[in-house]
């Protein structure tokens, strides 16, 4: 809520007076990583090095689990697991949080700043599984690099008439521990010479 309230104005300046837009303008045209609960690790691998997204487990239409690159190297590469004889549902998270393809952006960027995902399944009302959204979807769907650098650079501009603006430093020189020690250790040298 905090992410949407500052960026939110922000935003609708950087794409022109329009609202951020939806998870499901972004995945539109976009194939998914999906796999079925018994295939096994070394095809999802696969699958997820060449798609660069991490894998929605899927059964009968529905989202069962997820399977992300963090999950291969801690759960299945660091145990020494063999690949080929393991299955994906053995080792995926399963029954993650899902978003409606109506989520915004933004929206999105929150809840995985909330939630400290890195990935979001996209699913509808149904059930049925839309697709998976990253951080850096998100981001290059917010105008990549050149949008963030407009959204922060209109942030700079406005001013901050609020009660808790920033307090300029008083410029006094205040020296480290570590170089007050040296210091000290040097006026011991001279003492002793």
């Amino acid at each position: 809520a905090a992410l949407q309230q500052l960026l939110g104005p922000l935003l609708s300046q950087a794409f022109g007076g329009q609202s951020s837009p939806t998870l499901r303008t972004i995945l539109a045209g976009k194939l998914s990583t999906i796999a079925s609960p018994g295939t096994n690790l070394q095809e999802v691998g696969s699958m997820m090095a060449e798609a660069r997204k991490a894998a929605l487990v899927v059964d009968n239409g529905k989202l069962i689990g997820i399977f992300g690159f963090k999950d291969m190297m801690s759960r299945a590469i660091a145990k020494e697991l063999p690949l080929e004889l393991t299955s994906v549902s053995s080792v995926m998270t399963p029954n993650p949080e899902s978003v409606s393809p109506d989520t915004t952006v933004l929206e999105a960027l929150q809840i995985m700043h909330d939630n400290k995902f890195l990935t979001l399944p996209v699913c509808e009302a149904d059930g049925r599984v839309i697709g998976v959204v990253d951080v850096m979807d998100c981001v290059y769907a917010s105008g990549g690099a050149d949008g963030w650098r407009s959204i922060f650079a209109s942030a700079m501009e406005c001013d901050d008439i609020t009660d808790t603006a920033s307090v300029h430093s008083t410029h006094k020189s205040v020296k480290s521990v570590k170089s007050m020690k040296s210091t000290t250790r040097s006026v011991k040298m001279a003492d002793t010479t």
